[in-house]
């Protein structure tokens, strides 16, 4: 293949793997003593045409140049292809030509031999299997640099892992391993499972406590990664926080296997992407989704082992079982040869999930290993660490004081072997009590250990009482009764809190949790080091050795035999209590100083969480509920429980939040209300029944951003909820009050006072005082601005209300609707005046002249009406528009009216005699407003056709086209000094222009709909839109676009923003179709008939 690329040499040996098989089946028909081996060869070579199939789809794919190491495989695959060229020339060397195999068939078939030995099959297997791993081994490290682009990092890293949990991280980091002439046999076994075709996907190790599993599982997870065998590794550990959650396993797993194995990365990405909750979905969509199906989409050779050790140590028994039964179904998985390698103890959750799977297993118990194999085992640990200890005790001795190069002898470490079967925890324990970092001589405290041997014997005493007794005697002995019952006090209310936290502390942090002096704890620990990881700097962990201590410790039926017994119920007890002290003390309102209301999560970064959090704080606000869980108290009506959580429920959830583990606080509140009774803690139990649907209603805004706690979901709970009215006082400082929220959370229990469809409009009395919203549902509704309130329903129209309008002295109110009507109401009484009937289409708005006397109305009927206002008497009707009208407008003077219609023409009247003046035509589609300047000269119409016209009011000459919206213009504006003219346009931009000239001076972007109303305040400072209020930034750089960043109140899509920041997050319920401001409130009206009023501190 001299010459040829990577691709192309490829292509050439899939065609003689093709031809290789092709040969195989042929021969496998004529030929019966040799079909074993040509079954073998036929077999293979289809597997190593697939694995090079996979290269050839890669290098012929649109970034096949950039797989550098594949591209470089030439020596590999011409290997192979002189490798199947030879086999293919040898087996058709045997076959007889095409012209004497007409003459010759039936002799040839009798007389056909297959030309190799089985040794011979196994070299040549032996040989493309050497040039398939090359080949697989390139593809990874091509896939492992180029697959994992930046959207794959994104979605791999929102898989939640259990930290500390593979056996090569830091946590593991300084665990034993095997000693090299320690367990062989054993581990023979496990390696002939892992390589076995045949065998089953499941290894199940189990043994007593402190029989080794832990070690044998680093050792064999270390082995397998050095072969490039391991694909992931997940070590339980009951009292590691993540560790124990059942719920991380699969992700954790699936997290480990796609940095191993790149070819996952596509697959899982999809699985995510096609549904992002499947990491917290229930742990059989995990599996099939994260591991069953990414593996099934790939193909292997090499089998792919994933260690899971101490399950056990696993919360909760029914995920044990269910755990168990998943891994057994990883047989199905045919492209790949998934192992899965499992200690723990045979409890009885983990021997009934083995049984529910017999037969799918291979099982061993370390009981059933012959004793004098486990004795030399644990011996030969014993003369090694032993040794050790001797040879770095004589370094630092003097001469004299050194123990001889024979200790401590044959016997010695016999005894203590004997002593320990079958515990090799009790081996590392007393090796680690004897080394006792060179505090004191190896040789009297190993004399120690061996005086337990008779009291084991005469006391009955077990061989876990022999390992940890002889360390913890050491607190009490020589000392006085009182001494003696003040040091065990000091023991459990130290040790006992070390054994039993759901994660790991540093003495510090422990030490502020317990309310003790640092020193007090470290004092009490110096003797423990056999027994307790105990680490050299303040600030890591104190870990246990192992989990069988902790047993020991709390073993009910120690109680009357081991002095150092703790009540495990009590201990929790006194930590939960301790747990919400230390909340109490330092939870507040924006703990991390974020100050933005609408700042992110995301946005914070790990430091700033850290500073203002200490571990202790994060430690208890995350595992306070769990150490009163197990301490089984009772939980009253105004008890400390119930005052903490009425006092710090936000505070508790803005840190969960912080955390990143709020989706915590619903199972928190969950476990509570199992732990509290009806009959003593009734008001409790409502409470958290309310709390529970105040987390889940808004959990998604307070995951999202912590601070909108005190904000969206105070704000939009029900107003009958308790924590609402409990949590009033907490909320964000700037709201002041607001209205139109539903009572109840259940929303078919709401009693609502509000529209029953969607709003269409909204508009505010001249003095700001009063509300009027228009509705689909036939009605206008009043409401009082300052407090929300409802007033008045004003009923009559007998369809949609499209536009409502107060007169400039605000007493009189008109509402244009579908029924071809418009109707007149007393602003103050909501009482009925005029009907104003002569419409023969839908009115589509409403105008007061600046006098009050006169009302216009436009309509669907291609007219315009005028009104006496007073009286309701019909003045004029206005005719010459040939389509729809849809805006009317009066001159400031009020002497002219102007009118927009569908025909693309603006027409001017004269208001007081109805006389035709003026046409405008220019635009190209619809005119769907108009607006006088200030001084009545200019008019302004806006246009479908995405352009504004500027015309002469008197003689009705155009003057300017203003270009630049990319959608149409819906509503125009003049500044109150005429100078500049707003547009708002279904683009979802404002833009400012120069009235005079016509240039662009300003675009405000980021609106997330169109924008279809805007007016400038008294002041000409501020912009009122459909979605609130902007300042006008007059500084501003006219070349550039500018987002509405000085928006005072905005409503942008789910956000109300105030000064450029997300101040308030809408829930969908309460997004807005139409949104009014004045002064400090602001109003939205809702697809749900919903009016909400917003009262704020400050809006400008």
């Amino acid at each position: 293949m001299e010459g040829l690329g990577a691709a192309a040499s490829v292509i050439a040996v899939v065609e003689l793997a093709a031809r290789v098989a092709s040969l195989c089946l042929e021969y496998s028909s004529a030929v019966k003593n040799a079909r074993s081996d040509i079954e073998r060869l036929r077999k293979h070579t289809d597997s190593l045409k697939i694995t090079i199939e996979d290269a050839q789809k890669l290098l012929q794919g649109p970034h096949g140049a950039r797989l550098e190491t594949s591209q470089k495989l030439r020596e590999a695959l011409d290997n192979t292809h002189s490798q199947l060229g030879d086999v293919a020339t040898r087996l058709e060397a045997k076959l007889p030509t095409s012209r004497r195999e007409k003459v010759l068939a039936y002799v040839r078939w009798r007389a056909l031999k297959w030309p190799f030995e089985s040794k011979d099959v196994d070299k040549i297997i032996a040989s493309l299997q050497r040039g398939q791993d090359s080949f697989a081994a390139a593809l990874q490290i091509d896939q492992t640099t180029g697959i994992l682009d930046i959207h794959s990092k994104i979605v791999l890293a929102t898989l939640p892992v259990a930290s500390g949990a593979a056996f090569d991280s830091h946590a593991e980091e300084h665990n034993a391993r095997c000693h090299p002439d320690t367990r062989a046999e054993l581990l023979r076994q496990i390696r002939e499972w892992a390589n076995e075709s045949q065998a089953e996907n499941i290894f199940w190790l189990n043994g007593m406590a402190g029989t080794g599993k832990s070690t044998i599982s680093r050792t064999v997870a270390t082995s397998f990664a050095e072969d490039g065998l391991l694909g992931a590794s997940f070590f339980f550990k009951r009292g590691e926080g993540d560790r124990g959650k059942a719920g991380l396993l699969f992700p954790t797993i699936a997290s480990q296997l796609v940095r191993q194995i790149p070819a996952l990365v596509p697959p899982l990405i999809k699985a995510i992407d096609a549904d992002p909750d499947v990491p917290k979905k229930v742990l059989r969509d995990q599996f099939e989704k994260l591991i069953l199906q990414p593996l099934g989409s790939i193909h292997r050779t090499r089998a792919i082992v994933v260690v899971i050790d101490a399950l056990d140590e696993c919360d909760g028994e029914k995920d044990v079982k269910t755990i168990i039964s998943l891994l057994a179904q990883a047989n199905v998985v045919r492209p790949v040869r998934l192992r899965v390698f499992i200690t723990s103890r045979p409890e009885l959750p983990i021997r009934l999930g083995f049984k529910d799977v017999q037969g799918r297993y291979q099982g061993l118990a370390l009981h059933q290993i012959p004793e004098p194999v486990v004795e030399q085992d644990i011996s030969t640990f014993l003369r090694y660490e032993l040794a050790r200890i001797r040879d770095e005790y004589n370094g630092q001795a003097l001469k004299c004081f050194q123990m001889p190069l024979d200790w401590p002898g044959p016997d010695a470490i016999r005894t203590l072997a004997q002593m320990a079967i079958p515990l090799f925890i009790f081996a590392a324990t007393v090796c680690r009590f004897v080394d006792d970092n060179g505090r004191s001589n190896p040789a009297k405290r190993l004399k120690k250990v061996l005086e337990y041997r008779m009291e084991t014997h005469n006391s009955g005493l077990g061989n876990i009482d022999a390992t940890y007794l002889p360390v913890l005697d050491q607190l009490t002995s020589g000392r006085t009764d009182q001494d003696r019952a003040e040091s065990l006090a000091e023991f459990r209310g130290v040790v006992g809190p070390i054994v039993l936290l759901a994660q790991p502390l540093s003495v510090l942090s422990l030490a502020r949790l317990l309310g003790l002096e640092p020193e007090d704890i470290h004092a009490l620990l110096n003797s423990l080091h056999s027994v307790l990881d105990i680490p050299s700097e303040d600030n890591a962990p104190v870990r246990l050795f192992h989990l069988s201590f902790r047993d020991f410790l709390v073993d009910p039926a120690k109680r009357a035999t081991n002095e150092f017994w703790i009540d495990e119920a009590e201990c929790h007890k006194m930590l939960a209590e301790r747990c919400i002290q230390v909340m109490g003390q330092h939870l507040k309102r924006d703990i991390c100083g974020l100050k933005a209301p609408g700042k992110l999560r995301l946005e914070v970064d790990q430091q700033t969480v850290n500073a203002h959090l200490p571990p202790e704080l994060q430690y208890a606000c995350q595992y306070w509920v769990h150490h009163l869980k197990e301490s089984k108290h009772n939980i009253e009506d105004n008890g400390p429980v119930h005052t903490f959580l009425t006092g710090y429920l936000l505070h508790w959830l803005e840190v969960l939040s912080l955390l990143g583990r709020l989706s915590d606080g619903v199972l928190l509140i969950k476990t509570l209300l199992h732990a509290a009774q009806p009959d003593t803690a009734s008001n409790f139990v409502e409470f958290l029944k309310d709390a529970e649907k105040f987390i889940r209603s808004h959990g998604s805004i307070m995951e999202r951003a912590p601070l909108q706690i005190y904000g969206s979901a105070l704000i939009f709970s029900p107003t009958l909820s308790m924590v609402r009215k409990q949590q009033w006082n907490k909320r964000l400082s700037f709201i002041k009050t607001i209205a139109g929220i539903k009572n109840h959370w259940d929303p078919h229990q709401q009693t609502l006072e509000g529209h029953s469809s969607s709003v269409n409009a909204v508009a505010f009395s001249p003095d700001g005082k009063t509300l009027a919203s228009a509705s689909e549902d036939q009605t206008i509704r009043l409401w009082d601005a300052a407090t929300g309130t409802h007033q008045q329903t004003l009923e009559g129209h007998s369809s949609s209300v499209n536009a409502v309008a107060f007169s400039p002295d605000g007493k009189t109110l008109a509402s244009a609707s579908e029924d071809q009507t418009i109707r007149l109401w007393d602003a103050a009484t909501g009482t009925h005046q005029q009907t104003l009937e002569g419409h023969s289409r839908y009115v589509n708005a409403v105008a007061f002249s600046p006098d009050g006397k006169t009302l216009a109305s436009a309509s669907g009927d291609r007219t315009l009406r005028l009104w006496d206002a007073a009286t309701g008497t019909h003045q004029q009707t206005l005719e010459g528009h040939s389509r729809y009208v849809n805006a009317v407008a009066f001159s400031p003077d009020g002497k002219t009216l102007a009118s927009a219609s569908g025909d693309q023409i603006i027409r001017l009247w004269d208001a007081a005699t109805g006389t035709h003046q003026q046409t405008l035509e220019g635009h190209s589609s619809s005119v769907n407003a108009v607006a006088f300047s200030p001084d009545g000269k200019t008019l302004a119409s806006a246009s479908e056709d995405q352009t504004i016209r500027l015309w002469d009011a008197a003689t009705g000459t155009h003057q300017q086209t203003l270009e630049g919206h990319s959608r149409s213009v819906i509503a125009v504006a003049f500044s109150p000094d005429g100078k500049t003219l707003a547009s708002a346009s279904g683009d979802q931009t404002i833009r400012l222009w120069d009235a005079t000239t016509g240039t662009p001076e300003q675009t405000l972007e980021g609106h997330s709909s169109y924008v279809n109303a805007v007016a400038f305040s008294p002041d000409g400072r501020y912009l009122e839109t459909n979605w609130g209020l902007l300042r006008i930034n007059s500084d501003l750089d006219i070349s550039q676009n500018q987002r509405p960043v000085n928006n005072i109140l905005f409503v942008d899509g789910e956000w109300i923003t105030g000064g450029g920041k997300n101040l308030l997050w809408l829930p969908p319920d309460y997004r807005a179709l139409c949104v009014s401001v004045c002064d400090h409130t602001l109003v939205l009206g809702h697809a749900s008939g919903q009016v909400t009023f917003f009262q704020f501190v400050s809006a400008r």
